[in-house]
């Protein structure tokens, strides 16, 4: 009974009943029961959101540790530097290179991580320090991280330094640089950040609930603090904030400025202490207000919703219907209805593009139609040259003849090629060919090619016999081969080899053009079949000439593929529906 109701109630009346029993029933009954227990659990869920928080900040600071480690590792691993700390010298001049490509190495690293200073203390006496970056191993024991970092046995050693050279806190990370052959040491790398590269990008996630949080070292000295409560310099002279070093990890509830307020802390792997605080009495006070107002807005919102759907849902509803009863019309063939547009809001946007498409529609389809007739017929006319075959003919003859009496075989040669060029391309008007006069015209303009820039291109024709029957959309294969030629040997003064395959597959002829040039990428290839609109030196034209004549003539029974890669070549695939009609060969 209920169902068969369901089924008879309007759009506006069931979205009027779903959002009563769906939406505004369950959240006010959800949500009483919910701020009703809320109290009890907001201390675990406060301790929960906190480690949390503990967590991330921790995992975030792993994370800056571990990359400048890294970039430690990789200037004591790399061997330009290790080659020119180490090797034995023998003039000024090659001290100099060194010193030179050290310092270009160090400020390639610190252009990409913000590092105040990078050292190299060597114990090569036949290389002289240069006083900024390589210094002498002597002037590291007077640094205050030596004595800690050479009595310490492990590959990184991490140093804090309340004020650094320029009166700002720094942390120091040092390694021994070793020679892993004979395992011995001959240097230190130092590198010095400041706190404010480390930490300043740390957002304190707790602000909006008047928290804070506090990273200090195992001695308590303060990294950096974002709790306006606590200015001490060492958290351990701190009564609320000395229980973090009992362990590793954990948390606890303590009274900060009489406010009872929950820490929370772990550790990292240098012995650092990231501390979580928050008040619990800010938290619980906001839950009760948030409970109470929560109630109210629900019952407005429940008076508000009815009144705004039965009112304003029924005049959209109303003006829905008439437009779907005129959009219907226009389907069924009444071109250039219109409908009367009420108010300005998005459903009048939907009107007035309803009136707009159905008075265009009609004139629209007609000049589609002719449009598309006149640009097929466009790029057709584009591929051949507007001049008479017959005069173009008998003056080629004329300029072999004038070739041949002066003793230029090589111009005879060019200009039976172009002769042989031009036939195959015009066709005497034909659209389709013999794949194997689709050869020769491409052999004729190679040839030509060959005649401007002799010897620089290597071609190879993979065709098997039988494919040379099948028919084809004439210059085809021309616009490819042309694209690879003034684009893919650019950087190698026209230089390359270009292969030409074709073979019987699965009842389709399958072409591939293959060449070792620059490559492309995939930005690139999807231009080549998609955005030839000479907006990018007219890159590609020609391939996406031939793309769209094989999509008008083939339709979906074709396929054109483009492989690639920067400095890998590029690969062009064709794959055509097999015809085997036999072609009388045009002489």
């Amino acid at each position: 009974m209920v169902f068969r109701y369901w089924h008879r109630v309007r759009l506006l009346q069931k979205l009027i009943l779903i959002v009563i029993f769906f939406l505004i029933l369950p959240v006010l009954i959800v949500g009483y029961s919910l701020f009703s227990t809320s109290l009890p659990l907001a201390q675990k869920e406060s301790r929960e959101m906190l480690e949390k928080v503990a967590y991330q900040l921790n995992e975030n600071i792993e994370y800056r540790i571990i990359g400048y480690q890294n970039i430690l590792m990789q200037m004591s691993l790399d061997p330009g530097i290790t080659t020119a700390l180490t090797q034995q010298y023998q003039s000024l001049q090659e001290e100099v290179t060194a010193l030179q490509q050290i310092n270009s190495a160090v400020n390639r690293i610190r252009s990409y991580f913000p590092m105040k200073k990078i050292q190299f203390y060597k114990s090569n006496a036949s290389l002289h320090e240069d006083g900024g970056v390589v210094l002498n191993m002597e002037q590291s024991v007077s640094q205050p991280w030596y004595s800690e970092m050479n009595a310490r046995d492990q590959q990184f050693y991490w140093y804090f330094d309340k004020k650094g050279d320029d009166g700002q806190p720094s942390l120091h990370l040092t390694k021994w640089l070793v020679d892993y052959l004979t395992n011995e040491k001959f240097g230190i790398v130092h590198v010095e950040v400041t706190n404010r590269a480390l930490f300043d990008q740390l957002s304190n996630p707790l602000e909006f609930k008047k928290g804070g949080i506090v990273i200090a070292d195992a001695q308590g000295r303060v990294l950096t603090n974002v709790m306006d409560t606590q200015q001490a310099d060492n958290i351990k002279t701190l009564p609320y904030l000395q229980d973090v070093y009992s362990s590793k990890q954990g948390w606890y509830s303590t009274k900060i400025n009489g406010k009872q307020s929950m820490v929370v802390y772990e550790t990292n792997r240098l012995d650092w202490k990231i501390i979580t605080v928050v008040s619990q009495q800010e938290l619980w006070q906001k839950l009760q207000l948030v409970k109470n107002g929560a109630i109210a807005v629900s019952v407005l919102f429940v008076v508000l919703t009815i009144a705004v759907l039965t009112s304003f849902g029924l005049r959209i509803k109303n003006r829905l219907n008439s437009l779907v009863r005129s959009m219907r019309r226009v389907r069924d063939g009444d071109m250039g209805l219109t409908v009367k547009v009420y108010d300005k809001d998005e459903v009048a946007d939907v009107e007035e593009e309803f009136n707009t498409m159905s008075l265009r529609l009609k004139q629209s389809l007609g000049e589609i139609a002719e449009a598309r007739s006149a640009a097929e017929t466009e790029k057709l006319k584009l591929l051949q040259a507007q001049i008479n075959p017959h005069f173009l003919y008998n003056t080629l003859a004329l300029v072999k003849s004038m070739a041949l009496d002066v003793g230029s075989a090589e111009i005879g040669r060019t200009v039976d090629a172009l002769a042989k060029f031009f036939r195959l391309a015009l066709n005497r008007g034909g659209d389709v060919l013999p794949f194997r006069e689709e050869i020769e015209h491409v052999r004729a303009y190679l040839e030509i090619h060959e005649s401007r820039f002799p010897g620089r291109l290597t071609t190879i024709f993979e065709v098997e016999e039988e494919t040379l029957s099948c028919e084809i959309i004439k210059i085809t294969l021309q616009p490819i081969i042309e694209n690879a030629l003034l684009h893919a040997f650019v950087r190698t003064g026209g230089r390359g080899c270009l292969r030409i395959r074709a073979s019987l597959q699965d009842g389709m002829l399958c072409i591939t053009i293959a060449d070792n040039g620059t490559g492309m990428t995939a930005e690139q290839v999807n231009d080549l079949l998609e955005k030839a609109d000479g907006t990018k030196h007219r890159m590609g034209f020609g391939i996406y000439n031939v793309n769209e004549r094989l999509k008008r003539h083939y339709r979906n029974s074709y396929r054109m593929t483009i492989q690639s890669e920067p400095g890998e070549g590029t690969t062009i695939g064709l794959l055509i529906p097999l015809q085997m009609n036999q072609i009388t060969i045009a002489n």
